[in-house]
């Protein structure tokens, strides 16, 4: 937007939130970060808002170089605050700053429940200072029909997801050449939980596909997690005499549930985490008929004693 004469200020959220309909009850005080680019020209007279709008319209212009500033927004969702809260409002109230509207709680209809009212705040960063808290809306009923941002694939990607630990048999930093290496791990879904623009959000995750890297050039790829021997769902065999270390990669796919509201819903997209294993040996071994044991003949051959091993 341009304004001859004078310095018009502007903030524009980048990215894209899908809504869902959800039942929720009235959300905590609590609040998420958005990210939003805007350019102001040297002249200090006008400043182009980022986004998809002004993509939209045409090439932007390239006649002369632009500073860029990066703007932060939070948002909260929290009561206005009264005369008497004024003192407590910055200590850990659940309300906000003054607003000028209707007072009291929202009379919602049947099946409906009030949603707080939503405060936004935004600085320039990286150092900028925090504006006050501006009051967007005194709230609003909320229900079957509500919509609520969705959990995005990038979301559940920022997620701690655990990597799944990777079993090796034989146990230990040696397998032989021409026999079954044995691997497994579990399966097992985890959950945790996040806060999603003010709404505390229960996330399930739940491995689906398993790669393993052999370490030789080979992998292989299954949705079976496998099992400890005498099990040989999920096995390899190297070829040659080397040293490799061994990497699962799990892909896993999630739902999601948001607090108030009974419905699970899929994440659309999936999310990956990576674990190798320590360095093992692959060593190429020999077996010999013997009269006796080691503790019987040390210096027989295989035995500690032995000149050949």
């Amino acid at each position: 937007m341009r304004r001859a004469g004078s310095t018009v200020l502007g903030v524009v959220v980048l990215g894209t939130l899908t809504a869902a309909p959800v039942s929720a009850t009235a959300p905590p005080p609590e609040h998420r970060s958005i990210v939003g680019m805007a350019r102001t020209s040297p002249a200090g007279d006008a400043m182009d808002l980022l986004g998809s709008w002004s993509d939209a319209q045409g090439a932007r212009r390239t006649s002369a170089p632009r500073a860029v500033a990066e703007v932060e927004t939070e948002q909260r969702f929290a009561r206005v605050c009264g005369d008497a809260e004024r003192a407590a409002s910055d200590t850990g109230a659940d309300c906000l700053g003054f607003g000028f509207g209707p007072p009291g709680a929202l009379s919602c209809d049947e099946g409906q429940t009030p949603r707080a009212p939503r405060w936004t705040r935004s600085r320039v960063l990286p150092s900028g200072a925090w504006s006050e808290w501006s009051l967007q809306d005194y709230g609003a009923c909320v229900g079957p029909d509500a919509a609520v941002p969705v959990l995005t694939a990038e979301d559940f990607r920022r997620l701690p997801l655990p990597a799944p630990t990777l079993h090796v048999q034989p146990d230990g930093d040696w397998v032989l050449v021409n026999v079954e290496t044995i691997v497994y791990t579990d399966p097992s879904p985890v959950t945790l939980t996040t806060d999603l623009l003010g709404h505390e959000v229960t996330v399930e995750a739940t491995p689906r596909e398993f790669t393993y890297d052999w370490g030789d050039g080979h992998s292989t790829t299954t949705r079976d997690a496998g099992r400890p021997y005498p099990a040989l769902d999920v096995v390899h065999r190297y070829e040659q005499p080397g040293r490799v270390a061994i990497t699962l990669t799990t892909q896993w796919t999630g739902r999601y549930r948001v607090a108030g509201d009974a419905q699970w819903r899929d994440v659309t997209g999936t999310a990956q985490t990576s674990v190798t294993g320590p360095a093992l040996d692959v060593e190429e071994r020999t077996s010999r008929l013997v009269s006796g044991t080691c503790r019987q003949q040390p210096d027989a051959p295989g035995c500690a004693g032995s000149a050949t091993g």
